[in-house]
């Protein structure tokens, strides 16, 4: 638009025919229908030569089976993701057909003279969908001249979940003489979970630890430090240590937070013109194990001490 801006936009439509009920038992024979207009929106601002703010909305909709992982249009806007699996955890509410999903990013990074790069901002990542749960009904028994017992029939229960997980982080990373370079970063995140079965009266009986309402959270905590080194020859390391803290809420049975450290080192070397690379490391030095909620979106980290090597390379 001007020259230190410059706007993305953009629209998709999709339409979805998929069985109602497929994963969750018994299964319903029944097929749904969806469709969705998903506008992305995104800014790039350079208001001055060493700082640049970067913006985007999204909401698209999710797949019903193998199309979920794979997409047709980009998998970013002004930077920031907007190709989604799942965002609420599989871990929590199992896989999902259908789902609706909303992000909104904001970025803001400046580089002083000192060679200190600084950013600070937030995210918003929202989910819903309806679902059909696999149930069975048990009618009243009949009493008269011909008594008939209850029958079993087959039925399902709709399902309502919400999810939304708003987050902040801030990152500095300062250079230091001919290679080195120092890194941190905090980020800060709060999920909350709600799910219910509208059918279900609230004096209704269920087992099996199923619940007509839910409404849990979790805030995680996580700060990771860095120090790198990088030679002219292509020889390269990194040593990081990171840090969570998290407390959950809400939730039927007092379910204990984590609070551990996890330490990784590497090495490696890089061919001239980037053109492969090797590297090799331990994940987890010391071994540390973990009990993290997943309603908090996270990288997955290692549960032992692991070693790891990779080759990369480009054609």
């Amino acid at each position: 638009m001007l020259d230190p801006l410059r706007l993305i936009a953009g629209v998709s439509y999709d339409w979805l025919k998929y069985p109602a009920n497929f994963r969750f038992a018994p299964l319903a024979p029944d097929e749904a229908t969806t469709d969705q207009w998903s506008p992305k929106v995104g800014l790039i601002w350079t208001p001055f030569p060493r700082t640049t703010l970067r913006g985007a909305y999204s909401r698209s909709l999710g797949g019903a089976s193998l199309d979920q992982s794979f997409q047709l249009e980009p998998s970013q806007v002004a930077g920031f993701n907007q190709a989604w699996r799942s965002i609420i955890p599989e871990a929590v509410a199992g896989a999902n057909a259908a789902a609706e999903f909303e992000s909104g990013n904001v970025l803001l990074e400046h580089t002083f003279p000192t060679r200190t790069y600084v950013g600070l901002g937030g995210e918003i990542l929202r989910s819903s969908v309806d679902r059909l749960v696999g149930a069975f009904e048990t009618t009243e028994p009949q009493v008269g001249q011909f008594p008939l017992p209850p029958f079993i029939v087959q039925s399902g229960l709709e399902e309502r979940l919400d999810y939304e997980e708003r987050t902040v982080a801030l990152s500095v990373n300062q250079l230091l003489g001919q290679g080195w370079g120092l890194g941190a970063r905090y980020r800060l995140s709060e999920a909350r979970f709600e799910s219910e079965f509208p059918s279900v009266p609230p004096s209704a009986t269920l087992g099996g630890g199923v619940q007509r309402e839910r409404d849990e959270s979790a805030l995680l905590h996580q700060v990771s430090l860095d120090v790198r080194y990088a030679h002219r020859c292509g020889f390269f390391s990194q040593v990081n240590a990171v840090w969570f803290l998290q407390d959950n809420d809400g939730y039927a049975a007092p379910l204990p937070g984590d609070e551990f450290w996890q330490f990784n080192g590497f090495v490696g070397y890089r061919f001239p013109r980037r053109q492969a690379e090797v590297r090799v490391g331990v994940l987890n030095l010391t071994d540390q194990d973990y009990r993290l909620n997943p309603l908090n979106l996270v990288s997955g980290l290692p549960r032992e001490r692991t070693f790891a090597a990779s080759f990369r390379f480009s054609f």
